[in-house]
């Protein structure tokens, strides 16, 4: 996938991406934000990139034409982990996760490249559904899934790293020519 906003390129990430992929994987706030714990040990970080990099053919960066630096990235999962529930059984679906680097934020960026991603997979692919989810200590991420169009469909308690309580919620926004269409109420499990 390659695709050109007004001021974004979504690419495959390259190798050549560490160093900015470095800078805000290692931002606490970021990975608080993902539910991981803050990456501090350079080869950690080096090593979660390299997993990332190779084993998942779906990971892209978000670059910030004008210069030419990544700024975020967006992994495309085949096997969403809803794909169990009722809502979308049997039917095609991907899942998103994102993050975008804190001096970044609040400009647009992941709703501009998380809009021509979802275009790409409706539209291009003909996927069904896509799925994504986030904390809900995240209300940036919150309100940017509702301003997308995403329907919680279901929340679970988790602890995450440190110890921290949250509620984790699955997203999904079906695609406007699927045969179906959830209209149900968020169940918690």
């Amino acid at each position: 996938m390659y695709l050109e906003t007004e001021r974004l390129t979504v690419r495959y990430m390259l190798e050549a991406d560490f160093p900015d992929w470095a800078a805000y994987a290692m931002d606490p706030e970021s990975c608080r934000m993902r539910g991981t714990t803050a990456y501090t040990d350079p080869a950690r970080v080096k090593s979660a990139f390299e997993w990332l990099l190779n084993r998942e053919k779906r990971f892209y960066a978000i670059e910030w034409r004008a210069e030419r630096k990544v700024v975020g990235h967006i992994v495309v999962y085949n096997f969403p982990e809803i794909g169990e529930e009722p809502e979308v059984r049997g039917m095609t679906g991907r899942a998103l996760s994102f993050c975008v680097s804190g001096p970044y934020r609040r400009r647009g960026v992941a709703a501009e490249a998380l809009t021509a991603v979802i275009g790409f997979l409706f539209d291009a692919r003909g996927v069904e559904y896509i799925s994504s989810g986030y904390y809900d200590f995240n209300l940036p991420s919150r309100r940017l899934h509702e301003k997308l169009g995403f329907t919680p469909i279901s929340s679970q308690p988790v602890i995450l790293p440190g110890g921290e309580k949250a509620q984790a919620v699955t997203t999904v926004l079906f695609n406007p020519h699927a045969p179906r269409a959830f209209t149900g109420e968020i169940s918690e499990k």
